[in-house]
């Protein structure tokens, strides 16, 4: 009978140096290109080695512009590789000598190690802040949705809502903190990509384990349809903002500026957003972010107040999450092929797909705010 254990312990010796060496290799290429030479270095890597499993030829996009006024439009991907991503890039049930740990989640490492059979390889971050070092993992998506895709999550398996509940006093806590400090982090060291966070029951297909994504921007695209209608003039609280997002079907809130203007302005907004509620299980959000194209100081960040019960359009088979907030709807089966085909989807449509998730109270967030009846 074959050592199964010893075989087992051979793979995981031999995915630990071949994960050594890869890490070497573009903690050389960071130091000359920082983080996105680092992802661009990754992605060709791990198309290499067979992982990346889509190179987006497949996808094709489609513009729905408002009738009698082109300034306003929503974008429809159709990908049809997403469909496959429910059931994983890899094996489901471990091989004699391995352990599925956490359920077998997607973005633990030593799941990753089996499931993927080894060719699957991430790259470690540290991010420092005043509560101490944080360890994440760059992995590349299987199946992008958009070019250099990548998942940036914990090393630790820990959940992605930032309201918890604290079985020591009762009650909650909350990291919104660490999560705003993380995400600004990242961004800072990304220029030229779009990152968000996808909220428990806001998108987030991997709710158990915390991340964020990332994904590099289109050379010469005109924004998306988010950024363009917060181009287009916004509703502010002041002079330094944060803004509302006029025109738009969702409650969406804009802050522009340093890192600490942005931070400080989104953290007391997002504690309001969970004071409004009495049950604090219901509260979620998807936060948006970029650099400016022109400055690399200036941030761009979008907080989108969401409701756990509120979290899917009608019409498609997946969820609202932020790529869909941005204006790009992401539609992946057949069906909803043949109903772009037949013409039932146009901007109207779109409107009321992305509207559909508005949160209820979302708008009196805006209004408690501006301690006024609000724009609309």
């Amino acid at each position: 009978m074959s050592d199964v254990y010893g075989m087992a312990k051979f793979n995981r010796d031999r995915f630990e140096g071949l994960w050594q060496a890869l890490n070497e290799r573009l903690n050389q290429i960071r130091s000359r290109d920082g983080l996105t030479g680092v992802i661009e270095a990754l992605k060709f890597e791990q198309l290499e080695r067979g992982f990346i499993q889509d190179d987006l030829s497949g996808v094709i996009k489609y513009r729905m512009i408002k009738e009698k006024d082109p300034e306003h439009y929503f974008i429809v991907q159709y990908n049809p590789r997403r469909a496959q991503r429910f059931s994983g890039a890899g094996r489901v049930m471990p091989p004699p000598g391995s352990v599925a740990k956490n359920g077998g989640c997607f973005l633990c490492r030593d799941n990753v190690r089996w499931q993927q059979r080894g060719i699957e390889c991430g790259y470690d971050v540290y991010l420092e802040s005043v509560s101490g070092q944080r360890h994440y993992v760059i992995w590349m998506n299987p199946f992008p949705l958009m070019l250099n895709h990548v998942t940036v999550g914990t090393y630790d398996h820990r959940p992605q809502a930032w309201l918890l509940s604290d079985t020591e006093n009762g009650g909650v806590i909350t990291r919104i903190d660490e999560i705003i400090h993380d995400f600004l982090s990242l961004l800072s060291q990304v220029r030229g990509y779009v990152g968000f966070y996808n909220g428990d029951g806001a998108g987030a297909t991997i709710p158990h384990h915390f991340h964020f994504q990332f994904f590099k921007r289109v050379e010469g695209q005109d924004g998306f349809p988010l950024e363009r209608a917060a181009r287009l003039g916004e509703y502010g609280l002041g002079a330094d903002g944060p803004w509302l997002v006029p025109d738009y079907p969702i409650t969406a809130i804009h802050f522009r500026g340093t890192r600490p203007v942005v931070e400080a302005q989104l953290l007391r907004i997002v504690r309001q957003w969970e004071e409004m509620f009495s049950d604090p299980r219901v509260v979620t959000a998807n936060l948006i972010g970029t650099l400016d194209g022109t400055d690399p100081e200036i941030y761009h960040l979008y907080f989108i107040p969401r409701d756990k019960t509120f979290n899917r359009g009608p019409g498609m088979s997946g969820v609202i999450a932020g790529v869909e907030l941005l204006g790009e709807i992401v539609y992946a089966t057949e069906e909803e092929k043949r109903s772009l085909d037949r013409g039932q989807v146009n901007y109207d449509f779109v409107e009321r797909v992305i509207a559909s998730v508005e949160a209820p109270r979302a708008r009196e967030l805006w209004n408690r705010l501006s301690d006024k009846s609000g724009p609309g």
